[in-house]
């Protein structure tokens, strides 16, 4: 089996999104965990070093809340960052035309964009109510839990509720509900 690894432009757009937060004190952390931003990122990451990159960046920037809550505010960070650059300006102002569940859909295709070991499986329970399974959370559920409130948030689902259950260490699933 190959070496997992996360892709160049997802480490790019996670670093970015975080913007003049991104200390000397982070950037040290992180380069002694295997991820140096000071250099050239490689086209690709280990799994494991992006692991600890996502734990140890969520820990700086969010002390003052529980590991979970850190977590799923980096994913949400990650959208906002998202919308900074041009092409992503334009994908996410096509989400509310899309609407909540096509964007649901189209979840599992870009998270299978960003790593080359990421595995979802989204089962639709119902209008506005999915199940997403994934079969890495790299740590923490609460980081993709972040991203899939954002984007459906954005594409206007109301009374959202995105609810991590039976995460075992590395896989996890999803219930995702909204008011149609």
């Amino acid at each position: 089996m190959a070496e997992q690894v996360v892709y160049r432009h997802t480490i790019e757009g996670l670093f970015r999104s975080i913007g003049s937060r991104l200390t000397p004190q982070l950037k040290d952390k992180l380069k002694q965990a295997g991820l140096d931003l000071g250099a050239p990122i490689p086209r690709s990451t280990p799994r494991l070093v992006f692991a600890e990159a996502l734990r140890i960046t969520a820990q700086h920037l969010h002390p003052d809340v529980d590991t979970d809550e850190g977590f799923r505010r980096l994913g949400v960070g990650l959208i906002q960052g998202v919308e900074q650059t041009l092409l992503g300006k334009a994908l996410v102002a096509m989400w509310p035309i899309f609407g909540p569940e096509r964007v649901v859909i189209r979840i599992q295709e870009s998270f299978a964009t960003v790593n080359n070991y990421l595995k979802t499986e989204l089962v639709t329970q119902g209008p506005a109510h999915h199940v997403l399974r994934v079969s890495e959370c790299n740590g923490n559920p609460g980081y993709l839990r972040g991203i899939i409130e954002a984007g459906l948030t954005k594409a206007g689902a109301r009374n959202l509720s995105v609810e991590p259950f039976d995460f075992d260490g590395h896989a996890c699933s999803y219930r995702i509900r909204w008011t149609p």
